[in-house]
């Protein structure tokens, strides 16, 4: 296990539905194996790094997830916050937009990159943990994901086009 050491202390930022939240904390997991100490809060602006998984299912959503992505990127430009990365629906739907509007962001990945991430933090993926994670809720219960989402292209919703339909790791 590697030494945690200031600078590898990391938050997640988590937006959006329970799906998000489960996908955050089985990342936490796997970046806590990797020796970072990772705290688990929005406003939090001390962390080396920040990962804000972000949610692109209804407007309200998208606004606050971009409102948060400013918030810190404010925070980066302050010296407080070296690496920023944005993950999650957002980033997987608008990818060339947000590059485009927002390049202070080091790296954005989707909604199925978390081997990615993984690797841009120097972390191996842990595949004996990948069922493991590290919950964030009071205790007494966990969110729990029965499916990965939906392939039906109905007319009115969007998430078959933010990729969350038929995961796979």
């Amino acid at each position: 296990m590697k030494i945690k050491t200031p600078d590898r202390k990391l938050n997640i930022v988590t937006l959006g539905c329970s799906k998000n939240t489960v996908d955050s904390e089985k990342l936490m997991k796997q970046i806590e194996a990797g020796g970072y100490s990772v705290i688990y809060d929005p406003s939090d602006t001390t962390a080396n790094t920040v990962i804000i998984n972000t949610c692109g299912f209804i407007n309200d959503a998208k606004q606050e997830s971009i409102d948060t992505i400013l918030r810190f990127v404010r925070a980066s430009q302050s010296g407080s916050i070296q690496n920023l990365y944005v993950m999650g629906c957002l980033a997987e739907r608008y990818m060339d937009a947000l590059k485009s509007e927002i390049p202070e962001v080091k790296k954005y990945f989707g909604v199925n990159n978390m081997n990615e991430i993984l690797q841009e933090l120097g972390i191996g993926l842990r595949k004996d943990l990948l069922e493991e994670r590290s919950l964030t809720g009071p205790g007494h219960y966990a969110y729990l994901k029965v499916s990965e989402g939906c392939d039906r292209t109905c007319a009115f919703c969007s998430i078959p086009l933010t990729g969350t339909g038929s995961w796979s790791m």
